[in-house]
């Protein structure tokens, strides 16, 4: 186990802690722009949507530090795509909350 697998699990388990925090109390200070350039319209529904998807981004992290030891640098490469379609999936969900869904 080297110092990478721990980085990689202690992140993941850090970015799945703040996606809870954002599905159960809706708080959304982890999101950049909040309060400055856009408000929430339904807080339930985009704090639910959010919180998922930082769980996803934790639990990529996760796997990748662990996959690492087998497969190499090809894992990284993959959760890395894998992880700007989640941020991409993130914003798209903001802006459905913007326009009403």
């Amino acid at each position: 186990m080297g110092l990478e697998m721990v980085l990689g699990l202690v992140f993941g388990v850090f970015i799945i802690w703040a996606g809870n925090i954002v599905r159960t109390k809706k708080v959304f200070v982890f999101l950049a722009g909040f309060r400055d350039t856009w408000q929430p319209i339904n807080e339930e529904r985009l704090g639910n949507r959010v919180g998922i998807l930082l769980i996803i981004i934790g639990v990529i992290a996760i796997f990748t530090s662990i996959f690492t030891i087998w497969f190499g640098a090809t894992v990284g490469k993959i959760s890395g795509v894998l992880a700007i379609i989640d941020v991409i999936m993130i914003f798209i969900v903001i802006g459905l909350d913007q326009i009403g869904y």
